[in-house]
């Protein structure tokens, strides 16, 4: 028998519909033995340890856990360049106010995908809709960088591209090496919406090769009545 493993595209922070006591009820659909968090060992530490950090799917896993008993693992370990959360916000306070008409569709795709995740939840984020925003939002994205022609942005973009890469196999290798260590379980997966298409591309190219099977479901695949 394989790792059963269910992913459920979400985003950090509550909105409308898209909220900790939703997640909360998908956990209880899927009944997870093991929950993979897209965090770092040192958010990990922030908010399970320290209690200095919450995020919607902490919370919603902190409540679960008062009456389930279920491993919880940080999968998201690549280490980041240092200063690199600094250079993202440069870039992006760059794009969203120096590029006059283009700032202004960008903030208002921005606050369209917040809208709609606000309306929908987790029926909208993991959703083929999520990924065409997500689409629009880049291409907008590489036309503000063309527009403002500067080097160290060009650098910022190049960078966050390579991280998000990078970032996406650990985390993809993570779930593999968790299979190979502990065997069979059902598992459940949270990992932002921005990485819904190019996680299930990567996921698809490594069955291809890895000798470790695992049955990836998606929350979109399950009947869920009320999503």
């Amino acid at each position: 028998m394989a790792l059963n493993v269910t992913l459920v595209f979400t985003q950090h922070e509550e909105n409308g519909f898209c909220s900790s006591s939703a997640l909360q009820k998908i956990m209880e659909e899927v009944n997870p033995k093991v929950i993979f968090e897209e965090l770092s060992h040192s958010n990990y530490h922030k908010i399970y340890i320290e209690k200095t950090l919450i995020t919607l799917e902490s919370s919603a896993i902190m409540k679960h856990l008062k009456n389930h008993d279920v491993k919880h693992i940080p999968i998201d370990t690549y280490d980041l360049p240092q200063g690199y959360y600094v250079n993202i916000d440069y870039m992006y306070d760059k794009l969203l106010h120096n590029a006059g008409v283009h700032s202004y569709r960008f903030r208002s795709l921005l606050d369209q995908k917040e809208s709609v995740i606000n309306q929908y939840g987790f029926l909208y984020l993991n959703n083929d809709y999520n990924d065409k925003l997500f689409e629009n939002i880049d291409m907008l994205k590489e036309r503000i960088l063309d527009t403002l022609n500067d080097k160290k942005l060009f650098r910022i973009a190049h960078l966050e591209k390579e991280v998000v890469e990078k970032r996406e196999d650990v985390i993809i290798d993570n779930v593999f090496n968790y299979s190979k260590e502990n065997g069979c379980s059902n598992g459940l997966m949270f990992i932002g919406s921005g990485h819904r298409k190019s996680i299930k591309k990567k996921i698809e190219e490594r069955e291809k090769t890895e000798e470790i099977k695992i049955n990836w479901n998606y929350l979109s695949d399950l009947k869920i009545s009320w999503l």
